[in-house]
Order: C-alpha cells, then sequence, then structure tokens
C-alpha cells in the first residue's frame, strides 16, 4: 500500500494512491462517454474547463484521473440558461473533515456542497456507488455539482 497524506481547504486524506492510479488506469471509462448521450456528450465535450484548477491537482494528488469521472448527470436547465449537473469519483482511503451526505427526516439524503467557484462544487462522503473499484472498504467518493452552458450542435434533450 502506498499511503500519502494530504490536505486540501478544511478536508485532510489519506489515500493508497498506487490503488487509485491503478484502478483508474486500467478499470475505469469515463461515465459521460460510456453513456454517449447528448446531455453526456456535453459535458463531456467541456471537461477540461468545468473543473477549476485547484480541484484538477486535488484529484491527480488523490491518484485520480479527473477525465475518467464514474457517473455524470444532467439535472437540469437552470433559469439562467446553464446546465446543471453532478457527478462523482472514488479513490481508497480515508479523509477527515466534512461529510457531504445529509440525512432528511423523511429517508433518504441530500448533499451539502462546498462552492469552490461560481459553477462548481465539491464534497467527500464514504460510498461505493457505481464504483470500478475491487473491495469497497474505505472507498471515499467525491461529490460534484457544476453548472456549464450548452455547447453541442444538437438542441438540449427535453427535461
Amino acid at each position: 500500500m502506498s499511503q500519502v497524506s494530504l490536505k486540501y481547504s478544511n478536508w485532510d486524506f489519506q489515500v493508497d494512491k498506487r490503488e487509485t492510479e491503478a484502478t483508474y488506469e486500467y478499470n475505469v471509462t469515463s461515465g459521460a462517454e460510456s453513456c454517449g448521450c447528448d446531455n453526456c456528450m456535453n459535458f463531456a465535450s467541456q471537461r477540461s474547463n468545468i473543473y477549476p484548477t485547484e480541484i484538477k491537482e486535488l484529484l491527480n494528488n488523490l491518484g485520480i484521473d479527473w477525465n475518467k469521472e464514474i457517473e455524470v448527470s444532467h439535472y437540469a436547465r437552470t433559469e439562467n440558461g446553464q446546465h446543471h449537473y453532478g457527478g462523482w469519483f472514488h479513490f481508497k482511503g480515508n479523509f477527515e473533515g466534512k461529510n457531504c451526505e445529509v440525512p432528511l427526516p423523511s429517508g433518504g439524503f441530500t448533499f451539502d456542497l462546498t462552492p469552490i467557484a461560481d459553477n462548481f462544487s465539491i464534497g467527500f462522503r464514504w460510498d461505493n456507488s457505481l464504483t470500478a473499484f475491487s473491495g469497497t472498504d474505505k472507498l471515499v467518493q467525491i461529490e460534484f455539482e457544476c453548472k456549464i452552458p450548452w455547447v453541442l450542435d444538437s438542441k438540449p434533450e427535453p427535461e
């Protein structure tokens, strides 16, 4: 195990960087390209501009290929014409700091993500949704949301 410790904002991370890098290199295909729908391809076509530089650096330091999100979802078109997306990554390890998962009184949960830029927020929690990792112990799920324009020639899919 190649344990690496790092700090970002109010979080401290311990990551098995070697296992995380190997998993992304050999087992992860981008969620957007895997789906291939127009909503996902709109996200994929802008990926390099979606993540703030500091988030790209954080993901790289955690051993994550930021070009290979596990999943991405189009939530809605916003009032100002932007498109609201969410998605996630995983890394093998642990974190200390705010857990973004907030339980709801009626069951289920929502997220309380931390804004990083005007159109990008991030959070961390323990989960293994759609993971490519073998073994799901000590798996951190990085949740993100962003708002981006529609740039494809096709029209957005109806809500």
